[in-house]
């Protein structure tokens, strides 16, 4: 029997078109409720939260970058330039990507771009091997390399790898590499600086607070790979400030002139070492400064610890010496200006020797009966011990001190020594005050010898030493004018000591450094540089100062321990002083010792 198709209820209403309505009505109001949350989350984002939403959509898509700034230059008063920054690279491997295999090819061509020898570049890709083998991620392959070497190590290594991998591989640092471009042209008093623009020696220490830069900071916007990178001038956040330039009140003739003739003498008279510095005497003016023997301040850690400490020492500002006899003029004028002598008084009635109590005193050469003035113009141990007598011991230590002898002068040069003198408390009556009258136990510095020296002849001014005469960034000019210190002797003295020091060159111990038609005046010096006195280490020294009527300059140079045969200050050091000064007033005429042809001089 066949069943039958079940039949709807008359009163159940058909599925389907009734019930659509509702659910688009629920549709509706679920949409609405959807963007309306979406709406008061975009305003949260837009506007209640936008800068905390921006500060970290930038830090994610960028960084902030260094600006460089540059230390400033160093110059010359008459505007040449000794010491500058300028750009350089720093190059090394990022070693993840290369493989062993890879290593020796790639530090060997690096190596042959940069010029290394044959055991460098060994030394180097052993160093390469070890810190991949430690996994370490950075090996350096040189520092301070201008653009032409990065480019040239760009291109050697370009062979080596695909661009791809070089890209990876190659890392280069921008910096700034500090430059002598006159190598060792003043090197004493400029200095150096380190890798990292750090001021060491010189005036690159003692000036770095005005040298130095402030970097700047700006914000550069950047892919993920740090490929691209996007910045404006609206992104700087810090601008960068430039140190000052300093000029100096060298004069690069003179310091031509001066490290020229020093060191020909040094060589002649095959001595150790020597120094020499040239001041304006009514200013403190340093127009020249150098010592010897000399450095370059470009290859300065290279120089090995124990031939560097020789020769980076600046003799001017660092020794202290017995100075002998080239202390006379100063205890001399102290005795007039003290009134226990006068310049015309019999001092010394003659003969080469002489007892001072119970010590002998003795002199190069007999010269009769002799006055103040004479025994500085012929340089008398005897008459200047007996000058020293009459002063006796606190006077003397008074005249030390007036003359800025024994305490810094303050030049802007680090490291400056102080000198010394025999203490109040163990001087010895005799011994003591004769041996000071004669530049004995008493250590002075050459920058000392040649201010005091300059007050001596201009007026009785002492002036502070200088060397910066101003500092210059951006329109901004700062001087450094001249400092008076005090006074030392009346200018009726220092007229009359002028004509003195003029008289030792015209028929003195200096006699032979005398030029026709340009009149000078100076005190030469012979010091036993030995303790014990031993009588085979001398310092031979002249000061000076020129011309005679208006003295403009004061000149003073030291040689050590001369080897030729000849030890005097006249015939060592003299010659040095009075080319010199022909040199640099242009003197036609040249000086007697050459006019006459001396052998040694």
């Amino acid at each position: 029997m066949k069943s039958q198709p079940s039949q709807l209820s008359s009163n159940q209403p058909p599925p389907g078109p009734h019930l659509r309505p509702r659910a688009l009505w629920f549709f509706s109001i679920s949409v609405t409720i959807v963007f309306l949350l979406l709406g008061v989350r975009l305003f949260y984002i837009q506007i209640l939260a936008h800068d905390q939403h921006l500060s970290r959509a930038r830090s994610g898509t960028g960084r902030t970058d260094s600006i460089p700034a540059y230390p400033g230059d160093l110059r010359t008063s008459d505007g040449v330039i000794v010491a500058r920054s300028e750009t350089a690279f720093s190059l090394g491997l990022d070693l993840r990507p290369l493989s062993e295999e890879q290593i020796p090819s790639v530090v060997a061509a690096a190596s042959d771009a940069l010029g290394y020898s044959y055991g460098r570049r060994r030394e180097r890709i052993g160093d390469v091997h070890r810190r991949k083998a430690k996994r370490q991620i950075y090996a350096n392959l040189a520092r301070r390399v201008d653009g032409e070497g990065r480019d040239k190590v760009r291109e050697s290594l370009s062979g080596q790898l695909e661009p791809r991998l070089l890209k990876k591989a190659l890392v280069v640092d921008r910096m700034t590499r500090r430059n002598y471009p006159k190598d060792e042209f003043l090197c004493h008093v400029i200095g150096v600086a380190s890798h990292d623009g750090t001021g060491q020696e010189g005036l690159e220490l003692s000036l770095s607070p005005w040298l130095g830069p402030r970097s700047g900071r700006r914000r550069v916007i950047t892919d993920a790979r740090e490929q691209f990178r996007i910045y404006s001038p609206e992104t700087v956040e810090v601008a960068p400030v430039n140190g000052y330039d300093i000029y100096l009140t060298i004069n690069s003739k003179a310091q031509g002139i001066l490290e020229e003739e020093l060191q020909r003498g040094i060589s002649k008279h095959k001595a150790e070492a020597g120094l020499g510095v040239l001041m304006n005497c009514k200013t403190g003016s340093i127009l020249a400064m150098a010592s010897w023997p000399v450095f370059n301040p470009n290859d300065f850690h290279r120089y090995p610890p124990e031939v560097l400490a020789e020769r980076r020492k600046n003799r001017v500002i660092e020794n202290a010496y017995v100075i002998g006899s080239v202390i006379k003029p100063f205890i001399a004028a102290s005795a007039v200006e003290a009134g226990v002598v006068r310049w015309d008084e019999k001092i010394w009635g003659g003969g080469r020797f002489h007892r001072i109590g119970g010590r002998r005193l003795e002199d190069v050469s007999n010269h009769g009966p002799i006055s103040v003035e004479q025994a500085v113009v012929y340089s008398s141990n005897i008459g200047m011990g007996e000058i020293g007598m009459k002063l006796g011991r606190d006077r003397l230590i008074a005249a030390l001190a007036r003359f800025g002898f024994c305490r810094q002068t303050g030049i802007r040069l680090p490291g400056e020594a102080k000198g010394r003198h025999t203490p109040a408390d163990k001087w010895n009556e005799i011994y003591s005050t004769t041996s000071v009258s004669m530049g004995y136990e008493v250590m002075i510095t050459p920058i000392q010898l040649v201010t005091a020296f300059a007050s001596l002849v201009n007026g009785g001014y002492l002036v502070k030493p200088r060397l910066v005469d101003k500092y210059v960034r951006a329109g901004e000019v700062i001087r450094n004018p001249p400092q008076l210190v005090g006074h030392t002797v009346t200018e009726e003295a220092s007229g009359r000591m002028r004509s003195i020091l003029h008289k030792i060159v015209e028929e003195g111990t200096g006699r032979y450094l005398k030029m026709k038609e340009f009149k000078f005046g100076g005190k030469t010096g012979t010091a036993d540089m030995n303790p014990l006195n031993t009588k085979e280490d001398y310092l031979a020294s002249f000061e000076a100062f020129a011309p005679l009527d208006d003295p403009e300059v004061v000149i003073l140079v030291m040689i050590e321990k001369p080897r030729s045969g000849k030890i005097y200050g006249g015939s060592v050091a003299g010659p040095v002083v009075a080319r010199v000064l022909r040199r640099y007033f242009s003197i036609p005429a040249k000086p007697e010792f050459e006019r006459l042809k001396f052998k040694g001089w």
